[in-house]
C-alpha cells in the first residue's frame, strides 16, 4: 500500500478503534504452479508493525464467518494494537479446484510456497517485514495437520492454533517434530468430543515434551465450524494476552 493511500485511510477511520480495510490479490506460484487468491485484513490503529495471522482454508473460513467472530472480538477488547488476517485460498483458479488434501500432507512444496512466495508478496504489499514472533498460522482439521508439519519444519512462525487436527494422512509429522529444532513456540491445541481426541494427545505430548507453550482446549463441540468459531476468543486471549493453560 502506498504512503498516500495509508494516510488517507488513517484520517478516514481516526474516530474508530477497529476497523477492516482489505487488500485482495491472486498469487501466481511457480513452485505450485498455480494462482491463489489471497485476502488481508486490517484491523487496530493506522500503524506500521503488530501481528499478523495467516489462516488456511481462507474462502470457507471467510464464508464460515471468521472474520465477523475476529471483528467482534476486536472490538469487544477494544483492540487498538495492528493485526493483520490474510486468508489463504485452498482452491486453484487455474484449475478450478479445491487443492487442500495436496497441499496440507505434510507438502514441503505447500511450505516452500509459504516461506518463498506467499509471505514475502503478502508482507511486501503492506509495506512490512514480520518477525516470526509476531506471525501465527492458523489450521483447522487436515489445515492443523499442516500446521502441525510447519510447526516443525519453518522458522517463519512462533505461534500456531491447530484446531482439531487430523493427522492420520501424514503419521510423519510426529516424528518430524520430535527431531524439530524449533524452539521458543507458542501452540493452541483443541478438539472437541467425537472429534480430534486421538489425534491430539500425542501432539500435545511431543509440544509439552519440547517445553514449548501450549494450551490444549477441550470443548464438547464437534468437528464443525461452530466449535472452531467459539474458540476463536480463547486463541486471541492465549496469544495476544500471554495468558498460560
Amino acid at each position: 500500500m502506498s504512503l498516500v493511500r495509508w494516510i488517507f485511510f488513517c484520517l478516514f477511520f481516526a474516530s474508530a478503534l477497529t476497523w477492516a480495510h482489505e487488500e485482495r490479490f491472486v498469487l501466481r506460484s511457480a513452485i505450485l504452479n498455480t494462482a491463489t487468491e489471497v485476502r488481508v485484513f486490517h484491523f487496530g490503529e493506522c500503524s506500521h508493525g503488530g501481528d499478523i495471522m495467516y489462516l488456511t482454508d481462507g474462502e470457507k473460513l471467510l464464508r464460515e464467518g471468521f472474520l465477523e467472530a475476529f471483528e467482534a472480538i476486536f472490538e469487544q477488547e477494544g483492540r487498538e494494537d495492528s493485526i493483520y488476517l490474510v486468508f489463504v485460498s485452498s482452491l486453484d483458479l487455474l484449475e478450478d479446484r479445491d487443492k487442500r488434501n495436496q497441499y496440507f500432507f505434510c507438502n514441503m512444496a505447500y511450505l516452500d510456497f509459504f516461506e518463498n512466495e506467499l509471505i514475502p508478496r503478502t508482507e511486501a504489499i503492506l509495506g512490512e517485514r514480520f518477525k516470526p514472533r509476531d506471525r501465527m498460522l492458523l489450521g483447522i482439521s487436515f489445515g492443523g495437520l499442516n500446521a502441525a508439519f510447519f510447526s516443525a519444519k519453518s522458522s517463519m512462525f512462533s505461534n500456531y492454533a491447530i484446531l482439531s487436527p487430523i493427522t492420520y494422512p501424514c503419521q510423519e509429522v510426529l516424528v518430524d517434530l520430535a527431531f524439530s529444532e524449533n524452539t521458543e513456540l507458542n501452540i493452541f491445541l483443541s478438539t472437541g468430543e467425537n472429534d480430534a481426541e486421538n489425534y491430539l494427545v500425542p501432539l500435545a505430548h511431543l509440544y509439552r515434551s519440547k517445553n514449548y507453550r501450549t494450551w490444549v482446549e477441550r470443548t464438547k463441540g464437534g468437528h464443525d465450524y461452530g466449535n472452531w468459531l467459539g474458540q476463536l476468543k480463547t486463541v486471541t486471549k492465549f496469544f495476544y494476552h500471554h495468558d498460560d493453560h
